[in-house]
């Protein structure tokens, strides 16, 4: 490590408002921009640097810091990036599985809502061709990445973004049409 991440560190433990705000000011757009490569959000993105600042700021005296200033926030908000991914597909697993019930279930005395299923399927047939064919491929027939790369002839990181962006526009077309804003 450097001597000078090592007073840039030192100060930030002794609460050098001064140096917190310069290291804030310099890093937080890159910062941002860093984080929207792995979510496409700028607001979450933004609210996890900031996260990160804030918990800099709170708990410096017990961040045993081993690299350098830069490597420390990019490393940061890697992993706050990867943290919210995992959560999301935590979450969106389960509000898929409602999706891909509701779709397959035959539902012999009338329970299901008709109207929140045409909602979903009208939602769905908005997205573009391909990426409305990889999403049902994924999450309503079960199949695996490689799986579906191999079926589009694409590769399995186009698949990726292919399924953020419809995840995305389906959240968007669900909250702006139907009542439907819990699923997505």
């Amino acid at each position: 490590m450097l001597v000078e991440d090592k007073i840039l560190f030192n100060e930030i433990k002794n609460r050098n408002l001064k140096v917190y705000e310069a290291l804030f000011s310099n890093y937080y757009p890159g910062l941002v921009r860093f984080a929207e490569g792995y979510l496409f959000d700028k607001q979450t993105c933004e609210d996890i640097v900031q996260n990160i600042f804030i918990y800099l700021w709170e708990n410096a005296e017990k961040i045993n810091f081993e690299v350098s200033v830069k490597a420390y926030f990019f490393q940061s908000v890697k992993n706050g990036c990867l943290n919210h991914l995992r959560n999301l597909q935590i979450h969106d697993r389960h509000n898929l599985l409602y999706i891909e019930a509701l779709f397959n279930q035959e539902d012999a005395d009338g329970k299901d809502d008709p109207e929140i299923v045409m909602q979903i399927r009208n939602a769905i047939s908005k997205l573009p061709d391909q990426m409305a064919g990889v999403f049902k491929l994924k999450y309503l027939e079960g199949k695996k990445l490689k799986e579906i790369a191999h079926i589009k002839q694409i590769s399995e990181n186009t698949i990726k973004t292919q399924l953020l962006r419809a995840k995305d526009k389906l959240r968007k077309i669900l909250m702006e049409t139907t009542s439907v804003k819990f699923l997505l």
